[in-house]
C-alpha cells in the first residue's frame, strides 16, 4: 500500500497577536474516536454490522480486505502462557490425572491439591501433596505435562488476573533457574471458547460473537509458533478466560464456526481487532510503524457507532490552555501551536511538533498517546485563538484577529455579542484565512462587544472589548455637546476639575440625535462631560474644556469651541 500524508505545516515565528493587540486568548481542544489501534476488525463495528444484518462471513471480508473463509485441520492445539516466573505452582483436580515428565516417566495422581517447586537438583522439579503433607513425587525432569481425565484442572492464580478457576487442557511447567511458568497446552476449539465470552460481550447479536470467534481462532493460529509457548493470556495477545467465564451463547457462537479461520493467498490471515476504529481502520504502519499486509488496509467502518452503544466512537472533547497543554505534554511553558503529521487513509496521528515557550518538542503520536492518556491515535487537538484590544472608543475602528490550526476544511464562524444581554450572533464581515489559518479584520462597535470564533467540536475563549462612549464638550452658547452612541434619555454629568477632583456641577439629558445640553453657567475653570456606563456600555469623558479667566485670555486657537 502506498501511504499518503499529510503534513500540516505553518510559519510560526510571528506571534498571533501583533505588538498592537492589547488581549487575546487561546484553547486548545482534544477530541479523537475509538478505543485502540485500530488495525483490522472493529469489535464494535462488527455488531454494528450485525445490526443492519451482515453474517459474519461479511463482517469478516470487509475488515480483511481480499480475504477468504477456510476451515482449519481438527487437532489443531493453542499454547497459552498461564503463570510466568513464579517460585512455586499451586494446582488441583477433582478427578484422577495422569501426570509425565520430559524423560517419560508417568505418574497416575489422585484427585487432590498439589504445590510444584523447584527440585534441589537444576532442571529438576518436585511434586507436594497438600492432602499426604510431603512430596510424592520428586527428581521430575522438566517440563511435567499434568493431563486431566475428565474434568478441567484449577489453578490458585494466573498471570491475567484469575483465581481458583478451572481450564481446559494439559499443563505443562517448566523450570527456569529458581523460577516455575505454566503453560496450558489446549485444543483450539477449547481455547476459541475462552477467548470470545472476555473479547465481547456474548449478549451481542450472534453474527457479531462469530465473527469475533473465527478473529480469535485465526488471529491465534497465524501468530503460533516460534517459542515455548503461543500466546499470552492477555491482551498481550487476545484474552484468554477460565471455564467460569464461559456462556452458552458465546459456545454456541465457537460451535456454529467450528474450525472456520479467514484466509488470504492461502495462508491463515493475522486478523487484528480492537474495542473501536472510531469509523475508520488503521494499519499496521500506521498504528505500529511496522509493515502494512496487503488484506490489513483502511477502510470505512460505517457502523463502528453501534447505535449508539459504542462509548468511544466519538470521546468526550477535553480542553486546554497554553500553558495547561505544555504541562500535559511535557514540554514545559506555554504552548503556542502544534503541526499535526497525519496518515492520509487511516487518519491516524504519525507525529506531532509542538511549539511552546522552551522551543519546538518532536513527538511520536505514542508519546502524545501516553502522555495525554488517550485511547487510540485518532485524534486531533484543535487550536482556535481570538485577540482584540481590551478597549475602544465608540466609532473607532479596531482590528480583530484570529486563528483556526489545523486550517479547517469545512465551516466555521466568527460570533459577536453586544452588551451584557445580547445574543449570539454571527459576524456579517468576510473573514478569509490564510495559509496558516490566521484572519484579521476590522470592527466599528458603539457598544461593548464580546467576540468568540467556534468551529466544528472547539471554539476560542470569549474576547470582551470595552467600548467607552465618545463625548464632546462646548461652551459657545452654554455647556452643551454631542454623544456616540446616542443613547436617548441617558445621563450626562458635567464635571469640573476641583483640588485635584472631577466633581459634578450638574446633568444633562442625551436627545434623540445624540446631543446634551446644561444649564450650568459658564466660568473660568477645567470642565468635561462624564457618562458612568450601562449594562450595555462602558463609562466616557470628552476632553477637558478649559475655561479661561477674562484676565488671562487663551492663546489664539487654543480649545476653541467647536
Amino acid at each position: 500500500m502506498i501511504r499518503r500524508t499529510l503534513l500540516v505545516t505553518a510559519a510560526l515565528g510571528a506571534s498571533l497577536l501583533g505588538p498592537g493587540a492589547a488581549s487575546g486568548a487561546t484553547l486548545f481542544t482534544l477530541d479523537g474516536h475509538g478505543w485502540g489501534h485500530g488495525i483490522g476488525m472493529s469489535q464494535y463495528g462488527a455488531l454494528g454490522y450485525a445490526q443492519h444484518g451482515w453474517t459474519h462471513q461479511q463482517i469478516l471480508q470487509h475488515y480483511f480486505t481480499g480475504t477468504t473463509i477456510g476451515q482449519l485441520p481438527s487437532g489443531t492445539k493453542e499454547r497459552v502462557l498461564l503463570i510466568s516466573s513464579r517460585p512455586s505452582i499451586h494446582l488441583s483436580f477433582t478427578q484422577a490425572a495422569t501426570a509425565h515428565d520430559q524423560e517419560g516417566t508417568s505418574r497416575s495422581l489422585p484427585a487432590g491439591s498439589y504445590r510444584v517447586d523447584p527440585g534441589t537438583v537444576a532442571g529438576q522439579l518436585r511434586l507436594w501433596s497438600k492432602a499426604g503433607g510431603k512430596y510424592v513425587w520428586k527428581g521430575i525432569v522438566s517440563p511435567l505435562v499434568v493431563a486431566p481425565r475428565g474434568g478441567p484442572l484449577q489453578l490458585d492464580d494466573a498471570v491475567n488476573g484469575f483465581i481458583h478457576d478451572h481450564w481446559w487442557g494439559d499443563f505443562r511447567i517448566d523450570r527456569s533457574g529458581g523460577s516455575l511458568s505454566l503453560i496450558d497446552v489446549v485444543g483450539m476449539e477449547r481455547y476459541v471458547s475462552g477467548v470470545v465470552p472476555c473479547e465481547v460481550p456474548a449478549s451481542w447479536l450472534p453474527e457479531a460473537v462469530q465473527a469475533q470467534a473465527v478473529a480469535a481462532r485465526s488471529y491465534a493460529v497465524a501468530t503460533a509458533g516460534g517459542g515455548t509457548f503461543d500466546a499470552y493470556a492477555d491482551t498481550r495477545s487476545q484474552m484468554y478466560c477460565p471455564v467460569e467465564h464461559q456462556v452458552a451463547a458465546s459456545d454456541a457462537a465457537v460451535a456454529a464456526t467450528k474450525h472456520q479461520v479467514v484466509k488470504y493467498g492461502g495462508q491463515v490471515a493475522a486478523t487484528f481487532f480492537s474495542s473501536s476504529s472510531g469509523g475508520r481502520t488503521s494499519s499496521i504502519a500506521a498504528s505500529w510503524g511496522g509493515t502494512n499486509q496487503p488484506y490489513l488496509v483502511p477502510v470505512r467502518d460505517r457502523y463502528d457507532g453501534a447505535g449508539g452503544l459504542n462509548p468511544n466512537h466519538t470521546w468526550a472533547a477535553r480542553v486546554f490552555s497554553p500553558t495547561a497543554l505544555g504541562a500535559a505534554l511535557g514540554v514545559g511553558g506555554s504552548v503556542s501551536s502544534l503541526d499535526t503529521t497525519i496518515d492520509g487513509p487511516s487518519q491516524r496521528v504519525l507525529s506531532v511538533l509542538v511549539h511552546a515557550g522552551g522551543g519546538d518538542h518532536a513527538l511520536s503520536a505514542g508519546d502524545v498517546f501516553s502522555r495525554l492518556g488517550l485511547r487510540s491515535t485518532y485524534f486531533r487537538i484543535l487550536q482556535v485563538s481570538l485577540a482584540a484590544p481590551k478597549s475602544s472608543i465608540a466609532g473607532d475602528a479596531y482590528h480583530l484577529k484570529g486563528r483556526l490550526w489545523p486550517r479547517p476544511k469545512g465551516a466555521f464562524r466568527l460570533e459577536s455579542k453586544t452588551g451584557a444581554s445580547g445574543s449570539w450572533q454571527q459576524v456579517q464581515a468576510p473573514v478569509v484565512l490564510d495559509s496558516t489559518g490566521r484572519f484579521s479584520i476590522n470592527r466599528r462597535p458603539v457598544a461593548d462587544a464580546s467576540y468568540r470564533l467556534v468551529r466544528k467540536g472547539a471554539s476560542s475563549p470569549t474576547v470582551r472589548v470595552r467600548v467607552h462612549a465618545a463625548l464632546t464638550l462646548s461652551k459657545k452658547g452654554g455647556f452643551h455637546g454631542t454623544m456616540l452612541p446616542r443613547l436617548a434619555g441617558a445621563t450626562v454629568t458635567l464635571e469640573r476639575l476641583s483640588g485635584g477632583r472631577w466633581v459634578s456641577a450638574g446633568t444633562g439629558t442625551v436627545g434623540a440625535k445624540g446631543g446634551y445640553r446644561f444649564s450650568t453657567a459658564v466660568t473660568p475653570g477645567s470642565w468635561r462631560a462624564h457618562f458612568r456606563r450601562d449594562s450595555d456600555h462602558s463609562s466616557g469623558a470628552s476632553p477637558t474644556l478649559v475655561v479661561p479667566s477674562a484676565r488671562y485670555p487663551s492663546f489664539r486657537g487654543a480649545h476653541r469651541d467647536r
